[in-house]
């Protein structure tokens, strides 16, 4: 399977990410919950690539999903509050 990055990004943004300010090779997203940020981040291409499933997989990977459930996310399946609760249940909910 292969996602543009801005849908991923539009999405990520949709569920709580919020991208991190600085320079970085590529943009960096935190997760926040309730206002407060989460140890939960992940990398999007900064080049506007196609994300193919070699770096889905590490995208999910880096938020604590199965890649079919990181494309659930990214599909809406997956929303905000299910977010919060999974973190919680794996304690990271702070950092």
């Amino acid at each position: 399977m292969i996602l543009k990055a801005d849908d991923v990004t539009r999405a990520l943004k949709k569920k709580g990410f919020e991208q991190v300010s600085g320079r970085q090779k590529h943009p960096r997203y935190t997760f926040y919950a309730n206002g407060k940020r989460s140890p939960v981040t992940t990398h999007v291409s900064h080049n506007k690539q196609e994300l193919n499933d070699f770096l889905l997989a590490k995208m999910a990977e880096q938020t604590y999903l199965s890649k079919s459930e990181f494309l659930e996310m990214i599909s809406c399946t997956i929303g905000h509050e299910d977010l919060v609760k999974r973190y919680a249940d794996l304690d990271l909910g702070k950092e």
